[in-house]
C-alpha cells in the first residue's frame, strides 16, 4: 500500500472512530442549551483535562512551534513554557472562582459571565462580536495546518484538504455539542501525546544515534541547535505576553472552566493539563531543534514537520499525521462551539427574546456558519501559523481587564466597554500597519492600554459616584 493510500485509510478509520464516539455522546445528551454547550456541567476530571489540553494545543504546536524552534532555537522553549506557567497560575488562582460564579449565575458562555457580573447585556454582546472577529483567523490556522500536511504527505490539493477538515469538524461538533467535543478530545489528546513521543524517539534514534548523542551535539561549544538565529527580546516579549492571559481571554478555554462536575474534577483538570502541557511542549521544541540539524536552510518553517514526516516510516508518519489532525480539529471544534454559544446567549436571545428551543436551533445553525467563515478565511493562506495565532491572542488581551475586574468592587461598565473597543482597535491597527511604537509589539500595547483605560475610567467614575 502506498503512503498516500495509507494516510487516507488511516484518516478514514480515525474519522469513523471519532464519529462513533460522537454518536455515543449524542445518546447521552439531554435537551436544552446548557446541555448542548457545556454538557450541563457534568464532565469528569480526566475528560475535562483532556479536552482542555486538546483545545489549547493545536496545529500551532506540531507545525508552528516546531518551525519556531527550528528558526530561533531554545528561545521557543522559553516562550511556550512561559505560556504554560502563566496558564497554570491563572487556573489555580481564578478557575475555582469562575467555576463557582458561572454556576451561581447559570452562565453558559464566558461573555455571559461578563454580562451578569457587570449587569449589562451590551457588554456581553460587544465581547462576543469582538471574540468572533479575533478568533476567525485563529481557527483558519487549524485548517491551514491540515491542508499543508495533506498536500505534502498525500498529494491532495490544499483546498480539498481544508474542505475535508470542514466536514470532519461539522460531524464532531453538530451531533452532541460539548459532550461530543469533550469525548472526542480525549481520543485526540491521547493520539497527540503518544504520536509525538514516538516521533521524537525515532528522530533521535535514526538521525542522531540515540538520545544521549543528540544532547551531546546540542551541548557542544559550537552547536547552532540551541542558538539558531536567536529570538530578539522585543519579539519574545511580543509573542509571550498575549499567551500569558490565554486562559482567561480566549473564550474556548475559559468555557472549559464551566464544565467540570465538581471541585475535585476541576482540580484534576488543572493537574492533568499541567502534566500534558509540560511534556508535549518539551517534545515539540526538541523536534524543531533536531530538524535544524537534519534540514538546514529551510525558509518556510511551516513545512518543517511535513519534511520530517517524509523521512519517517509510513505507520509512524500516519500516527503523527493523525495526531496533528486531531489537535487541529479539537481546537476548531471547541472554538466553534464556544462562539456559537456566545452568539446564542449574548446576542440572539437578548435581541429577539425567544424561548430555549429557538435558542438551541439558532446555536446549531451557527455551528456551520462559523465553520464556513473559518474555512473561507483559510483559503487565503494569510501569514504563517505562529504569527496568526499570536495576533488573535494579542487582540483578545483587550478582554483581560474586564475579566479581572469581575473581582474588583470599583469595576465599571463604561470602563469595560472602552477598554475592549479601544484596546482591540489599537492592536488591529498595529498589526495591519506594521507600526509598533517604541518597538513594542501590539500584544504588549494592548494589555497596557486596555488596563490603563479600565483602571482610570473605573476610578474616576467610582469617585464621581461617591462624592
Amino acid at each position: 500500500m502506498s503512503r498516500t493510500s495509507l494516510m487516507l485509510w488511516g484518516l478514514l478509520v480515525w474519522f469513523l472512530l471519532g464519529s462513533l464516539i460522537s454518536y455515543a455522546a449524542k445518546k447521552r445528551t439531554g435537551p436544552g442549551i446548557a446541555e448542548y454547550f457545556i454538557a450541563n456541567r457534568t464532565i469528569g476530571g480526566f475528560v475535562s483535562a483532556m479536552t482542555y489540553s486538546a483545545t489549547t494545543y493545536s496545529a500551532f504546536m506540531m507545525i508552528g512551534l516546531v518551525g519556531m524552534a527550528y528558526s530561533v532555537g531554545i528561545g521557543a522553549l522559553g516562550f511556550e513554557l512561559s505560556y504554560l506557567m502563566g496558564t497554570i497560575l491563572l487556573l489555580v488562582l481564578f478557575a475555582p472562582y469562575y467555576w463557582r460564579i458561572a454556576k451561581e449565575y447559570d452562565c453558559i458562555s464566558p461573555t455571559e459571565l461578563l454580562s451578569k457580573s457587570y449587569q449589562s447585556n451590551l457588554l456581553g454582546g460587544v465581547a462576543a462580536l469582538f471574540s468572533m472577529f479575533m478568533l476567525i483567523p485563529y481557527m483558519s490556522v487549524q485548517f491551514t495546518g491540515i491542508g499543508y500536511l495533506l498536500e505534502t504527505l498525500t498529494g491532495i490539493p490544499y483546498k480539498t484538504g481544508v474542505f475535508l477538515t470542514l466536514i470532519i469538524i461539522l460531524v464532531f461538533t453538530l451531533w452532541a455539542g460539548m459532550r461530543s467535543v469533550a469525548w472526542t478530545d480525549s481520543l485526540q489528546s491521547i493520539i497527540m501525546l503518544i504520536s509525538s513521543i514516538l516521533f521524537l524517539y525515532f528522530i533521535f534514534k535514526h538521525f542522531f544515534g540515540g538520545i544521549s548523542q543528540f544532547f551531546q551535539i546540542i551541548q557542544s561549544e559550537h552547536s547552532e541547535l540551541l542558538a539558531a538565529n536567536k529570538m530578539p527580546y522585543e519579539r519574545f516579549l511580543g509573542l509571550t505576553v498575549p499567551w500569558l492571559f490565554f486562559a482567561l481571554t480566549n473564550p474556548q478555554v475559559a468555557q472549559r472552566m464551566f464544565i467540570p462536575r465538581d471541585r475535585k474534577s476541576l482540580k484534576t483538570m488543572i493537574a492533568g493539563f499541567a502534566f500534558f502541557g509540560f511534556f508535549y511542549t518539551v517534545i515539540v521544541v526538541h523536534l524543531g531543534l533536531a530538524a535544524r540539524h537534519i534540514f538546514p536552510g529551510v525558509t518556510n518553517t511551516d513545512l518543517i514537520t511535513p519534511l520530517l514526516l517524509e523521512k519517517t516510516p509510513d505507520l509512524l508518519a500516519l500516527l503523527v499525521f493523525l495526531g496533528i489532525v486531531a489537535a487541529s480539529v479539537s481546537t476548531v471544534n471547541s472554538i466553534i462551539l464556544t462562539l456559537s454559544s456566545m452568539c446564542t446567549v449574548d446576542l440572539y436571545s437578548h435581541l429577539f427574546k425567544v424561548d430555549e428551543k429557538a435558542q438551541l436551533l439558532f446555536g446549531k445553525i451557527m455551528v456551520p456558519v462559523i465553520s464556513l467563515l473559518a474555512f473561507f478565511f483559510s483559503l487565503g493562506k494569510f501569514g504563517i501559523i505562529v504569527e496568526l495565532s499570536v495576533m488573535s491572542s494579542a487582540g483578545l488581551l483587550a478582554l483581560a481587564p474586564s475579566f479581572f475586574g469581575i473581582f474588583w468592587p470599583k469595576r465599571d461598565l463604561f470602563a469595560a466597554l472602552s477598554s475592549i473597543v479601544i484596546g482591540g482597535l489599537i492592536t488591529i491597527i498595529m498589526y495591519f500597519t506594521g507600526c509598533y511604537p517604541l518597538g513594542i509589539w501590539p500584544g504588549v500595547w494592548c494589555i497596557i492600554v486596555s488596563g490603563i483605560i479600565f483602571v482610570v475610567i473605573s476610578e474616576i467614575r467610582y469617585y464621581l459616584r461617591t462624592i
